[in-house]
């Protein structure tokens, strides 16, 4: 460490495996996040104790923890994210948001206030207090994941607890966004790309952040436009209006609680079928493996057709028996494999009927009682109809999950009978066993104690024994509904395939030509990666309901119930996305470079803490602008907290009278590493010096904390043109006024130990640390609050020159 500035205290200093590509601090927890360039994703603590490590199969592109630091979300390249538990990094739930890759996240919470909005829907969900919680079903193939949020796991099961306040996580891949809330439950989804000054075939567009202000009703969207095959391009804010989502926050929260919770109940259904379809298989499985000891006893004895059937029924009606058949009963099964089929058959009856009592019939009539209340308020309250939600789809969802309730029993019951005519056969066989050991006077004498009717034996040769009606009815078999092939696969539609469960595939066709947008954001011409948001339950919103087939089981009609539900709930994200106005357009900078650690940019929008420093208020963009005058500059552009003008208007704009920018201008003789916001009104900036790198020689990094409240910041209004657009770039508009000032001398800093620094940098305003991967794979930690202490000065040698 250098003689110099020792202002922030180094907590750790610790080696790396690899090179880490993303790092983010939890924001209510000294947790560190990591995804290095093996494909590690690890949790470590403030003194690097790595808490869990997980290796995910695709790229991860993106983290953002949420609000309360209980969630980890990932982003993958193939448009995948999913949700771990900061515990033990399970994946708590999984789903594809965008069509490409996921390259940012925003999660923002909603301020906790206690305003209500004229006309909100005073609704509580009544589920609760009417239906039996379901307990859990144990994991089996084709499980869906478990809920998001923790349940009170007791010896009642209750129902679990979701959070008061909504949440947003804005999802970004390419020109694409998407809006999700409670995890992965869609909302709303839009393009940028009309906005690019050059057509979509010429140029490539990005959203590079993503966030909306916690009051839910500004979107800010962070996005470059570059060329096809070029390493620069222009870099433009883009601010939307979303009061839709603030003004109706309640009703979007008893939407997404009760469509979420439907589906994790229909979820947790086919997980109960799942595990009863296993232990099923499993019994006839035992049987099977004995019945083809029979068959191959017969043919070896010279029957060329082995019909174990037809050795049964003569056995039962004239007691012949065959040689191959004596040899199977007296020396290949005996007594004690008789009583193992047994035990293996009653033992799959009684557990598949404690699945269904305990797991399957509990969702399903919970299922059913939320989607009654769904369809009762979309009938009887007008709140809902600007969200989407329409009775006739709900209706025919609750309609086929109550005949899903009576199947269920018709299925509990069928199961018992299988069981009960099992045991009469088991029980004719035991007898038959025991007589044919005629040297054993004691067994025959307990034979002579089972009681047999013929008549339930045969009736269970020439039925289940022949033709398993259990089976068929909960196995989860390859489906294709036939509306989607008569109808055939709409673009960015989604169908529904199982072979062990049911798993969702996006099915992607060439995108029909659509005519130019009227609006500046084409919410209302969704595009392709925005039809695969609406439709991520599983369903294609524009395609019709599909018919059941004729010989539907309960496992056809359960995938339906899921088609229906998700057709349903996915109205609201193209209703929601419709509302989705702009308010105004910056363009920041005409030449945004290449950084060696991209995005080079960065948004920050006030908290409810935010409060008590000079600007600290206001919603802050920072972006690295092009060189200009031999430096590096540091753009800055603060925007004020404004309401939306009324919605009466035809079009809502927000000029820019308030709006205040200034360039930062980087030492000649240093780089710009990463930068990264802090505490309100402050930046912490990763720096190298550049000219001992040209020399040859080592580098010199350092991190420095600078304020904003004395940057000389200009006006915007009087660039503005009268619309909601600026006449140039900001960056351009700051150099002409001379809103330029050089890094300030007097910044608390820290000079690296080491050779060199670089990205990504982390930053943790709530906790005060940073990260700062330096050297070569070296991990090193600074508290941000506390300087380091200076050695204690011994006063003797003093005391001696006196």
């Amino acid at each position: 460490m250098d003689s110099g500035d020792k202002h922030f205290t180094q907590l750790a200093d610790k080696a790396l495996t690899a090179d880490v590509k993303i790092a983010t601090w939890c924001p209510t927890m000294d947790l560190l996040a990591l995804c290095t360039a093996d494909g590690q994703l690890c949790l470590h603590r403030l003194n690097w104790q790595r808490l869990w490590a997980v290796s995910p199969e695709s790229a991860v592109t993106s983290l953002c923890w949420r609000p309360d630091g209980k969630v980890l979300a990932c982003g993958y390249e193939d448009g995948y994210i999913s949700l771990l538990d900061v515990e033990n990094g399970e994946t708590m739930q999984r789903g594809k948001m965008v069509a490409g890759v996921a390259s940012a996240i925003g999660w923002v919470e909603e301020q906790s206030d206690n305003f209500t909005p004229e006309g909100s829907l005073a609704y509580q969900a009544r589920t609760a207090r009417f239906c039996q919680a379901p307990v859990p079903a144990t994991p089996a193939p084709g499980a869906a994941p478990r809920p998001i949020y923790n349940q009170t796991r007791t010896d009642h099961q209750q129902w679990p607890v979701l959070p008061k306040r909504l949440d947003m996580m804005c999802v970004a891949s390419g020109s694409a966004l998407s809006i999700a809330t409670f995890g992965l439950f869609p909302l709303a989804g839009l393009d940028v790309s009309p906005v690019a000054n050059k057509p979509a075939a010429q140029s490539q567009v990005a959203i590079l952040k993503a966030t909306m202000t916690p009051d839910l009703k500004q979107l800010y969207l962070l996005w470059s436009e570059s060329r096809q095959g070029s390493s620069s391009g222009h870099l433009s804010l883009t601010i939307c209006d979303t009061s839709l989502l603030a003004d109706r926050r309640r009703e979007l929260q008893n939407l997404a609680q009760m469509a979420t919770y439907t589906m994790s109940l229909l979820n947790s259904a086919e997980s109960s079928l799942a595990g009863a379809e296993q232990q099923w298989n499993d019994a006839m499985k035992v049987i099977e493996d004995k019945l083809q000891a029979v068959r191959k006893l017969m043919r070896d004895h010279g029957k060329e057709v082995a019909s174990p059937k037809e050795e049964f029924m003569a056995l039962l009606a004239s007691g012949a028996l065959s040689p191959a058949m004596h040899q199977f009963l007296t020396s290949t099964l005996g007594e004690g494999g008789v009583k193992k089929l047994s035990k293996a058959v009653d033992s799959a009856v009684g557990n598949i009927g404690g699945i269904l009592v305990d797991h399957l019939q509990p969702s399903l009539q919970a299922a059913a009682f939320k989607l009654n209340e769904l369809h009762s308020l979309a009938k009887c309250t007008h709140q809902l109809q600007p969200l989407g939600l329409q009775q006739e789809p709900l209706l025919t969802a609750n309609g086929l999950c109550e005949r899903l309730l009576v199947r269920a029993e018709t299925l509990r019951l069928g199961v018992c009978q299988a069981g009960v005519q099992y045991r009469h056969f088991f029980a004719w066989l035991l007898r038959t066993v025991r007589r044919l050991n005629d040297d054993n006077p004691q067994a025959a004498t307990e034979a002579a104690a089972i009681k047999v009717d013929p008549t339930n034996v045969a009736a269970f040769l020439q039925g289940q024994f022949c033709r398993d009606v259990i089976g068929p009815e909960i196995k989860a078999r390859a489906l294709m509904w036939t509306a989607l092939c008569h109808q055939g696969c709409h673009e960015g539609s989604w169908t529904l395939k199982g072979d062990k469960g049911v798993c969702f595939m996006y099915v992607q066709a060439v995108p029909a030509k659509r005519p130019p947008p009227e609006s500046l954001l084409a919410a209302t011409e969704l595009s392709n990666p925005v039809q695969a948001l609406m439709a991520i339950l599983g369903s294609d919103s524009t395609s019709q309901e599909p018919c059941l087939p004729p010989n539907a089981t309960i496992r056809h009609m359960l995938v339906h119930t899921v088609q229906l539900c998700t057709a349903a709930f996915a109205r609201s994200p193209t209703a929601i996305s419709t509302t989705i106005k702009p308010l105004t357009h910056l363009a920041l900078a005409s030449q945004l470079p290449k950084a060696p650690f991209p995005p080079a940019t960065n948004i920050w929008v006030p908290t409810g803490h935010s409060a008590g420093v000079e600007g600290a208020g206001h919603p802050c963009v920072c972006f690295l602008g092009q060189k200009a005058r031999g430096q590096q500059h540091l753009g800055l552009l603060r925007v004020p907290p404004s309401n939306p003008p009324s919605t009466k208007q035809h079009q809502a704009q927000l000029h820019f009278s308030m709006m205040e920018a200034c360039l930062v201008a980087i030492p000649s003789s240093e780089t710009l590493v990463d930068f990264a916001f802090y505490k309100p009104g402050q930046i912490a900036l990763l720096l190298k010096d550049k000219s001992q790198v040209s020399s040859g020689g080592s580098t010199s990094g350092r991190l420095v904390l600078f304020a904003l409240q004395d940057l000389p910041f200009m006006m915007l209004e009087r660039y503005s043109n009268g619309t909601n657009q600026l006449s140039q770039h900001v960056f351009e508009t700051c150099l002409k006024d001379g809103a330029v000032c050089d890094l300030p001398d007097d910044v608390r800093q820290r000079h690296s130990s080491y050779g060199q620094v670089q990205g990504p940098l982390a930053v943790s305003g709530p906790r005060g640390v940073a990260f700062v991967p330096s050297g070569k794979q070296r991990a090193v930690v600074y508290d941000l609050v506390e300087d380091e202490e200076e050695p204690d000065v011994d006063d003797s040698m003093d005391n001696d020159d006196d």
